[in-house]
């Protein structure tokens, strides 16, 4: 039976702010698969006071949730997030109750900038995997022991890791100290690897699932950063001499990918295909 949309999407459409349920444990739009249609969807609320409340629900099922506030100008780039992300559901709060829509008739998606010369625009698959890993493992208040649970966590990690496995990946390299213009075939240039540092002082060399994720990371806008793509087999011998792993995603979920577990998952999906 189809359902008649036009109107709470206009309403949508129409409101000048907007409330957005973030995850706290991947600072990311809270996701959830519906039990019965299997939608992956996020929430949306036109009053804040409504949206605080559902998230204090959530709270109390130890799924810590923030409420976000998007503005008029916001709310292109915000639904653009979304498909990115992997979600093709909203479910939205008018004040009286939920709907739920359609995300492509809310907003389509446009091809995301620097979705070219093989770099990728959009990785959704993997995203949405890591988003579902990373609510469940930082979720609080869980029992470490419970056999379900750890039953489902790897699942979702096993999930997770055939779409690393699979991914094309973007790297940043600083070329400010490049003299003339610069050339990604030529070797031998003047170029350094930006790393981050957590509380421990350990390093990481940050990497990025998709163009999109770059540019939050590079959201002031430096000039001095490109841009260059590597496999998954291509990520251990990228890695720089004091860094402990990768960051995937920095502004995003932060997953960590040591050095050894990238070493692990290379030699069983090498494995896998003998």
């Amino acid at each position: 039976m189809s359902v008649d949309n036009r109107f709470m999407i206009k309403r949508l459409q129409g409101l000048e702010e907007m409330f957005v349920s973030f995850a706290q444990t991947t600072r990311m739009p809270f996701v959830e698969c519906d039990e019965e249609t299997f939608d992956d969807q996020v929430y949306l609320f036109a009053d804040e006071d409504d949206a605080k409340n559902w998230a204090r629900e959530y709270g109390e099922k130890n799924i810590p949730l923030t409420t976000v506030k998007v503005g008029k100008d916001q709310m292109l780039m915000v639904y653009t997030s979304f498909h990115l992300m992997g979600v093709n559901r909203v479910v939205f709060h008018n004040g009286a109750g939920f709907s739920y829509l359609p995300l492509d008739q809310i907003v389509s998606l446009k091809h995301p900038e620097g979705a070219k010369d093989g770099f990728p625009g959009k990785n959704d698959t993997l995203q949405l995997t890591m988003i579902y890993f990373l609510q469940e493992l930082r979720r609080p208040g869980q029992d470490p022991q419970d056999p379900d649970r750890r039953r489902r966590l790897q699942e979702m990690e096993q999930e997770m890791m055939a779409n690393l496995v699979r991914s094309q990946y973007i790297m940043a390299i600083d070329v400010s100290k490049v003299e003339g213009e610069f050339d990604p075939k030529k070797h031998g240039q003047d170029i350094q690897i930006p790393y981050v540092k957590n509380g421990e002082g350990e390093i990481y060399q940050p990497l990025f699932s998709d163009m999109w994720e770059f540019q939050k990371f590079n959201r002031n806008n430096t000039s001095k950063f490109r841009v260059v793509t590597a496999p998954f087999k291509g990520l251990l011998p990228s890695l720089i001499k004091d860094a402990k792993g990768y960051i995937l995603n920095p502004a995003g979920v932060s997953l960590v990918l040591l050095r050894d577990r990238l070493k692990v998952m290379g030699e069983q999906s090498e494995g896998n295909r003998d």
